[in-house]
């Protein structure tokens, strides 16, 4: 059950969500590529498949990224530069850091459960799409299958932390929103957005799913009653923008 180290910075520039790929295109160039954390590829054509340990959100319309465990280290190759000028898209600008949220987040089961939102999340590969549809007049079979993709992403994301989880997972749909379709990678995907219980600690705003590099499958908390976890917390508002 470990104490990740998390960190969340927010920048003052707003962007919408489908600019979250050129957002972080650009913070791939301005770190020159140091290190595969910030894009997972290795050379030209090679994708680690790992769960990634930053990712590029939007949070109260602004363009953010979000560190676990040792990328909370690799961070710097961004920072460290004299300006954080970003062309995202068609336009350019200065990306000063608005806010600041470090501290460790202690991630393990409970005998209780956490109840979440989940944005946009990338259920279904291929194989669970078809069988998806299958299920079509079954709607508790498909929140079953659902519940078991859930359950996968939720043990990815353990995996991905360096988390060996000894306890079973649980995780129960409570609401499912909204499902459209939205572009990814030159194609329209479906991508539910729902709340769920788990008996997992999660951490605000991680994502889960595909595309959770770039947006896709964020997590939030819903009632503010997971138990805070041990460590040092640091966070910062920059109130001069």
């Amino acid at each position: 059950m470990p104490n990740i180290r998390y960190l969340k910075i927010r920048f003052d520039q707003n962007i919408f969500p489908y600019d979250i790929p050129r957002f972080r295109a650009a913070v791939i160039e301005k770190t020159q590529r140091e290190s595969d954390r910030f894009h997972n590829h290795k050379g030209e054509k090679e994708y680690l498949y790992r769960y990634p340990l930053i990712q590029y959100k939007v949070t109260d319309k602004k363009a953010s990224i979000l560190c676990l465990e040792e990328a909370t280290d690799d961070i710097h190759m961004l920072l460290q530069n004299r300006d954080l000028d970003l062309r995202v898209g068609d336009r350019t600008a200065s990306y000063a850091i608005e806010h600041i949220d470090l501290h460790y987040h202690q991630v393990q089961t409970w005998d209780r459960a956490f109840h979440y939102s989940l944005l946009n999340w990338q259920a279904l590969n291929q194989k669970f799409f078809l069988r998806y549809h299958e299920l079509e007049d079954d709607l508790p079979a498909q929140i079953d299958l659902l519940e078991s993709i859930l359950r996968g992403h939720i043990l990815a994301f353990a995996t991905g932390i360096g988390w060996h989880v000894e306890d079973r997972i649980t995780a129960k749909i409570t609401q499912v929103k909204q499902i459209k379709a939205l572009p990814f990678k030159g194609k329209d995907i479906w991508a539910f957005t729902l709340n769920f219980k788990t008996n997992v600690s999660l951490p605000n705003f991680i994502g889960l799913g595909k595309g959770s590099s770039v947006g896709f499958g964020v997590v939030k908390e819903i009632g503010g009653d997971i138990p805070a976890a041990t460590g040092s917390t640091h966070s910062q508002t920059n109130q001069n923008g």
